[in-house]
């Protein structure tokens, strides 16, 4: 099995070849027990080496040397307040900077919207990056959620382990452009309530068959 700190570099290699990132934007974190690993501050992805990762407990105390990323007090936060989430990704992904930009929530839409855990995706309100105002406005942006927009800022999604977490980068990216072109034609048919209550209640179902 691979190592949490190859499993993070991976991904965010990954992320850079598809282009939710460029340079050094972006961050992820996998929680394990009390410990947080995170990607690092300022070090371009295509040099990072595991043993750039930082170390950190709940509280933000370094295990090791390396400086954390700006975004840290976001992450722990989200895994303080949030024990079901394991991994964090946060992206500057094109689409979803664009529709945070605007300010934007993502309302239904598509069904796959539902894959989030409710009716929309919101966006969270402004704060400076790195800042304990921005990590809180995420937390109530994502309450009940797996993903959100930040505003004039980019995306963030959690789930159980980096593999959901990353997908879910990836898919919020994909729903930012098609909602994006949807709210051009000035010609979109949202679901109803109903209809999107079909579909939540037909994902809890799949997830517990699964």
């Amino acid at each position: 099995m691979k190592s949490i700190g190859l499993q993070i570099i991976e991904t965010y290699k990954k992320h850079l070849d598809i282009g939710l990132n460029i340079g050094s934007e972006g961050n992820i974190s996998i929680r394990d027990n009390q410990k947080v690993y995170i990607t690092p501050s300022g070090i371009d992805i295509k040099d990072l080496k595991e043993k750039h990762i930082s170390i950190l407990d709940l509280d933000g105390i370094k295990n090791n040397k390396i400086k954390p990323s700006s975004e840290v007090d976001l992450h722990l936060m989200l895994y303080k307040n949030r024990n079901e989430i394991r991994s964090v990704v946060h992206c500057h992904s094109e689409w979803a900077s664009i529709l945070s930009c605007q300010r934007k929530d993502i309302l239904q839409f598509h069904y796959m919207v539902a894959e989030f855990g409710g009716r929309d995706i919101k966006c969270a309100e402004y704060a400076t990056f790195g800042t304990k105002k921005l990590a809180k406005n995420v937390l109530k942006a994502i309450k009940k959620r797996k993903g959100c927009l930040m505003a004039n800022h980019g995306q963030i999604c959690v789930g159980k382990n980096l593999e959901e977490a990353s997908h879910l980068s990836i898919a919020l990216e994909k729903l930012s452009k098609q909602y994006f072109f949807c709210l051009l034609s000035k010609n979109l048919k949202m679901l109803s309530d109903n209809e999107m209550k079909e579909v939540l209640k037909s994902f809890s179902n799949y997830k517990l068959k699964h």
